[in-house]
């Protein structure tokens, strides 16, 4: 992978991208306090992914939820990086946390039937909108 800048031609791990680069460290941060959760985050790709989405303590109903929380935000971090390097432009952090949560509920919206919460709603109590109470 490429570095978020053009100037920086460097290769640049999964983990790297997804994960550990300042830019996606701070987002993962974002998506935590939005739901609420205090979460430290796998090393690996696959692990993050896995310990993200079957949140501990958190009921079986919700797995699905964080799951399309956890793409969604891979994919606003992939999408960022490639305006970065191939635009040269990029997004504030702050716009960045609001585009996942648009994405989830979008993508919640269209897969769930029974997702009968408002975009408000998704965007104040994302947990509620679970089904689960912290």
């Amino acid at each position: 992978m490429l570095s978020g800048s053009n100037k920086i031609r460097s290769f640049q791990s999964a983990e790297h991208l997804f994960l550990h680069c300042s830019m996606a460290g701070y987002l993962w941060a974002l998506v935590s306090n939005w739901l609420g959760i205090s979460f430290v985050y796998a090393g690996e790709l696959r692990h993050h992914c896995l310990q993200f989405t079957k949140m501990a303590g958190m009921p079986l109903l919700t797995y699905s939820f964080f799951r399309v929380i956890w793409f969604a935000t891979i994919w606003v971090i992939w999408k960022e990086r490639n305006n970065r390097v191939f635009q040269n432009t990029g997004s504030e952090l702050f716009n960045l946390i609001e585009i996942v949560k648009r994405y989830s509920f979008l993508w919640l919206r269209s897969k769930q039937v029974a997702f009968a919460y408002s975009y408000h709603d998704w965007w104040k109590h994302p947990i509620h909108c679970m089904g689960a109470m912290l």
